[in-house]
């Protein structure tokens, strides 16, 4: 049940008394105190910035709707499926064809990838497996870091355009930690590599505070001055 604010009458009666930050003045809590101006938090913004790779990052409702060449699954090294909506949309038949490459010996750090069948519901048109831990789906940085420039190189070596990452947190390691580890090595990257077909990159998750921890170290890594009205905006098909 939303609680009503008893400082609430039409307007804050409050804010009058408050020397408040422009944004938290403007804000409307409607006397819910769930909303209370006092304690919202402002969005942080992505800023633009020149680079060789255009980095876009978004809250969606769903990231396997997001137009990109590349969809990079964050996963262990028994590259189990886990995802309900994702085994799902591709018809509960990914599973098999991860279970297809373990034949084979898995590296820590490595992507291992495949063609994404026409009949699946995601808009993705390659598969990438980004082994980032173990069995226990534990998340082992240096792993990120790895697997992150190494599917970054070999996507531009198959020739895509657009790759789609994930927070690779595995619902497991802390959000700030994996957002610095993936950009630190994005940038990385960026510095060092040419790149002839690779274009953007989206990271996109579902939930806010992954995206708030996102950008601000976006921010701090790739750049200082913050430019207003500068929208970022992903294709997501319904």
């Amino acid at each position: 049940m939303s609680l009503k604010c008893p400082f609430y009458n039409q307007a804050c009666i409050l804010k009058s008394q408050a020397n408040l930050p422009e944004f938290k003045a403007e804000h409307d809590c409607k006397s819910h105190i769930q909303a209370c101006s006092f304690f919202i938090k402002e969005k942080i913004k992505q800023i633009k910035v020149d680079t060789k790779i255009k980095i876009i990052i978004k809250q969606v409702n769903n990231v396997y709707l997001v137009q990109a060449d590349g969809l990079v699954y964050p996963n262990n090294n028994l590259l189990h499926i886990d995802d309900p909506l994702l085994n799902k949309m591709t018809l509960n038949q990914a599973q098999a064809k991860c279970d297809n490459i373990i034949k084979n010996p898995v590296k820590m750090g490595y992507p291992y990838s495949f063609h994404v069948p026409s009949n699946w519901k995601i808009k993705q048109k390659h598969f990438i497996n980004a082994v980032i831990a173990g069995a226990s789906r534990l998340v082992n940085e240096a792993d990120v870091a790895s697997a992150m420039k190494k599917t970054i190189l070999y996507a531009d070596e198959i020739g895509l355009q657009s790759l789609l990452f994930m927070p690779c947190d595995n619902g497991t390691h802390d959000i700030s930690l994996t957002s610095l580890s993936q950009l630190s090595s994005i940038f990385t990257i960026c510095q060092k590599h040419d790149f002839k077909n690779l274009k953007t990159i989206f990271i996109c998750m579902t939930d806010e505070e992954s995206e708030q921890a996102f950008i601000e170290y976006y921010n701090r890594i790739f750049g200082s001055k913050n430019e207003p009205g500068n929208e970022i905006n992903v294709a997501v098909n319904s």
